[in-house]
């Protein structure tokens, strides 16, 4: 490492953490005393310290470990998840990213189950050691689907990428557990349509699919190499995905009286939400399609469907977002005489965020020259997308630069195939091992991270309960939970 790079590292990890705060004023002001105990656990846990000393040791085990991570990158890995990036598949339809991805895993003997939680195309793979299945099973966790648009399926969130990353650390930490006779499971989880909803990750979580997983890491392109501040939160927000189904009655336009327009009443809908925006808190995010709106121009449309991602930072206002938002839909309908149903189809809610993990993440991806560095911890975020798993199970989403522009782009999935994403997928895979060996090896930070998430998972949901309360003079109303 150079010196310039090593004076960077450590200036980040002697630095003080930021007080430890959710990213609204209401958030900070309702739960107060709930930070206040968040505050007081890390600075007993001191993640930042204990980050600087796992990073500072030398220890030639872990070295060999990440050498082989990036062996198997660069051989391997590297082709495979350009391989998925030029052959993308959306969510659901995953059938031949799936199949290449455990063909891979059962030419290297991994026993391998696909269909689980009745989803076609996820899977769940497993090595046990040579040494026993009594000892830690650590899990990752692998996206592989596809962004849609007019122009098709394309990568631009490189996912492609994601599952690649896994195989590199996983098999590199596999080969190093034989060698060394340490017994475990290794445990890897294919989880497909993370861009669409409902959420997969929430049904196999519901199935039991991640039960015994005393750790769970994945990976994701990003612009800056980050870390997030402890406590709660989603990387997008807490969402309700939510389809409103409009019926009415056909007739022939020209006699267009004897119908009810089931589209007009989807525009006067998508309308009165634009309406209620100035009605909702600033950082409300609210953005629909009508996806379906009738079949011919001379036929009274009796079905139209308007599909919504309706975003707050937290569940809470969330809720009277969402309820407001459903009101404004029932008007609609009873003003142009149709009906509505309402699809409440997928949920997004508040994740887990540990210091422990996001610490030494950040710092050793400093060592390993992560490029773009962001100094400041961003918003909370649990390490996967859904939040419920976060309560459950302790976490790290691992945050690498990979691209130069932003997600969900074209540019992205340029940077896919360059060195700027080749780069930082390979600093995540060499990222991943270097923290799972830790979690492997080292006993205080085990109970540290299990202490961390003991906590938080008990003050989750304490502090919703605080954002009730301070909402409810607000909305004239306690807020319902939902």
């Amino acid at each position: 490492m150079s010196a310039s790079r090593r004076l960077l590292l450590l200036t980040l990890l002697f630095s003080p953490l930021p007080v430890i705060a959710q990213s609204t004023d209401t958030e900070r002001a309702a739960a107060r005393d709930i930070l206040k105990q968040i505050d007081a656990l890390e600075a007993r846990l001191d993640p930042t310290g204990m980050a600087n000393d796992l990073v500072g040791r030398s220890d030639a085990d872990q070295d060999a470990l990440v050498r082989r991570t990036t062996e198997l990158w660069e051989s391997e890995m590297q082709a495979l998840s350009d391989f998925i990036g030029h052959n993308p598949e959306v969510g659901w339809e995953e059938f031949n990213t799936v199949d290449t991805l455990t063909a891979v895993l059962r030419g290297r003997g991994w026993d391998v189950e696909v269909g689980v939680a009745g989803l076609e195309t996820a899977f769940v793979a497993t090595w046990t050691s040579p040494a026993g299945a009594d000892g830690l099973m650590l899990g990752l966790i692998g996206e592989y689907d596809a962004l849609r648009d007019a122009d098709g399926a394309f990568h631009g969130d490189q996912h492609n990428a994601q599952t690649p990353i896994v195989f590199a650390s996983a098999f590199a930490l596999a080969e190093h557990m034989a060698a060394n006779g340490t017994p475990g499971r290794i445990r890897i989880y294919g989880t497909p349509a993370e861009e669409v909803g409902p959420p997969a990750k929430t049904i196999m979580h519901e199935a039991g699919v991640f039960d015994g997983a005393d750790l769970l890491i994945r990976s994701h392109g990003v612009t800056q190499t980050s870390r997030a501040q402890v406590g709660f939160g989603s990387c997008c927000l807490n969402i309700n995905e939510v389809k409103y189904t409009f019926l009415g009655k056909p007739s022939h336009q020209m006699s267009s009286w004897h119908g009810r327009n089931a589209l007009e009443a989807a525009v006067h809908f998508y309308t009165l939400v634009d309406g209620l925006r100035s009605t909702f808190r600033p950082e409300s995010s609210i953005q629909g399609v009508i996806s379906e709106g009738g079949d011919a121009p001379n036929v009274v449309p009796q079905r139209a469907v308007v599909d919504y991602y309706i975003r707050y930072p937290d569940p809470v206002y969330l809720a009277h977002v969402t309820e407001m938002m459903d009101n404004a839909a029932r008007g609609a309908a009873m003003a142009t005489g149709t009906e509505v149903q309402i699809d409440r189809y997928g949920e997004y809610r508040d994740g887990i965020s540990l210091g422990t993990l996001q610490e030494l993440s950040f710092a050793y991806a400093g060592s390993l020259d992560a490029p773009n560095i962001a100094p400041e911890p961003r918003r909370p975020s649990g390490y996967e997308e859904t939040g419920v798993v976060t309560k459950d199970i302790p976490g790290i989403g691992i945050s690498i630069y990979s691209s130069r522009e932003a997600n969900h782009t074209r540019g992205m999935l340029e940077d896919t195939f360059s060195d700027v994403g080749h780069t930082g997928f390979r600093i995540s895979a060499e990222t991943m091992s270097s923290v799972l060996y830790d979690f492997l090896t080292k006993p205080e930070l085990r109970e540290a991270v299990r202490e961390e998430h003991r906590v938080l998972a008990g003050l989750l949901d304490q502090y919703h309960e605080a954002l009730r309360r301070a909402y409810a003079s607000e909305v004239g109303r306690p807020i319902s939970q939902n």
